[in-house]
């Protein structure tokens, strides 16, 4: 096989992937260039996140600050309390612990 015979066909082809590859994994400009996509996919991934917390805890404020009976669902809930005169019903599981 000679020089010619080396560099054409589908030879070449494999020869220049190879040598994009090797280009493009040496070279730490490249690397770095990744590193930083895969950075940038997180925090937009993040700040998703923590804007939708955001949107959830104005929803909650606004409720708090427009809404008597969600005022009065919380302190149930969170507190125990209960209005005067109701009864509260407590249910035992029938688990045993062991």
């Amino acid at each position: 096989m000679n020089f010619r015979e080396l560099f054409y066909g589908r030879n070449l082809k494999i020869i220049i992937a190879v040598a994009v590859i090797l280009l493009l994994t040496l070279n730490k400009g490249f690397r770095t260039l990744v590193i930083r996509n895969i950075e940038l996919y997180k925090m937009k991934a993040e700040i998703a996140k923590i804007q939708l917390e955001n949107a959830r805890l104005r929803r909650e404020i606004y409720l708090l600050e427009n809404n008597d009976a969600y005022i009065d669902y919380r302190i149930r809930r969170d507190l125990g309390y209960i209005k005067e005169g109701e009864i509260e019903y407590r249910y035992q599981s029938d688990k045993k612990s062991k």
